[in-house]
């Protein structure tokens, strides 16, 4: 999509899966996407906020680190209100 821009929050999950990815020690994307068993495009696209994530895949991928989806999301500690992409205002 031409002009896409990523949503915040999607942008500070990303950074979150780098951080922890890195703080692992795992330094390539492509190591972090064989241990989940997921494609390495699918990392970038995640690490970038270009790419929304469910919950079924993101366990698979923290499990790979290994951490729980308490710890991942544990700097979310406010309230966010986050806009559906499928409703237009």
């Amino acid at each position: 999509m031409a002009g896409h821009r990523p949503s915040a929050f999607r942008r500070e999950v990303g950074q979150r899966l780098r951080q922890l990815r890195l703080a692992a020690g795992i330094t390539s994307q492509e190591q972090l996407a064989e241990r989940a068993g997921v494609h390495r495009t699918y990392i970038g696209r995640l690490e970038r906020g270009e790419s929304g994530v469910t919950v079924d895949a993101l366990c698979t991928i923290l499990a790979a680190l290994p951490l729980s989806l308490a710890e991942f999301f544990r700097p979310f500690d406010q309230s966010r209100r986050v806009g559906s992409p499928r409703r237009r205002d």
